[in-house]
């Protein structure tokens, strides 16, 4: 079961591949699925669209500069 913090992880990840984007003026709904194939190509996300290892350890580098 996923919890809020997992969400927080999984949208903070999202976030950060959808920043590293080249081009931002994509619909939002096209910028979003190619975020998350960044991701995926970076393996921030696995082929489940789930956070991978290094996804985790992104979103904790990512979550405790937003404390």
């Amino acid at each position: 079961m996923y919890t809020q913090k997992d969400f927080e992880k999984f949208e903070s990840v999202l976030a950060y591949c959808k920043k590293r984007l080249p081009e931002p003026s994509l619909p939002s709904e096209q910028s979003l699925d190619t975020a998350m194939q960044y991701g995926q190509k970076m393996d921030f996300f696995d082929s489940r669209n789930k956070l991978s290892q290094s996804g985790e350890l992104l979103a904790g580098l990512l979550l405790s500069t937003d404390a």
